[in-house]
């Protein structure tokens, strides 16, 4: 490419970046077109001309890239989305400000000790009446 060429198209786009009203000039129309078939398009028409603003008067084709595509431009991709829990919450007791006594804990800490040895002897199904330790304890 022609490194003059190339410095003028660095120019225009700077031009572009500071004054995107340009971009709704209508000498740029295959210019929007262009954008908006590969790009999401040109930023909407800002700058004043005579009282108006330039770009109102856009091609009635002038659309964007996902009206073009059909799609409708609010849809959200809910790919990867984990759907909410449909499970009841289980109960967790009823929450006071009760102090928790020695006895509490001593009822707490012997359920725990059941667990731990239930899964140390491959018994998961008891480990999960470890569960009911969670009352004793905010009860």
């Amino acid at each position: 490419m022609d490194p003059r060429k190339v410095s003028e198209l660095k120019g225009f786009v700077q031009l572009c970046e500071s004054n995107p009203g340009i971009l709704h000039l209508p000498e740029m129309s295959f210019f929007r077109t262009w954008l908006v078939t590969t790009c999401p398009g040109p930023p909407p028409p800002s700058i004043k001309r005579a009282g108006s603003v330039v770009g109102t008067e856009l091609d009635s084709g002038f659309s964007s890239r996902e009206e073009d595509l059909g799609e409708d431009p609010h849809k959200i991709d809910k790919e990867g989305v984990i759907e909410p829990d449909t499970v009841e919450p289980q109960d967790m007791g009823e929450f006071d400000n009760t102090e928790v006594t020695e006895e509490m804990m001593d009822q707490a800490n012997e359920k725990k000790i059941e667990a731990i040895n239930a899964l140390g002897e491959g018994g998961l199904i008891v480990c999960s009446d470890w569960a009911d330790t969670i009352p004793v304890l905010i009860s």
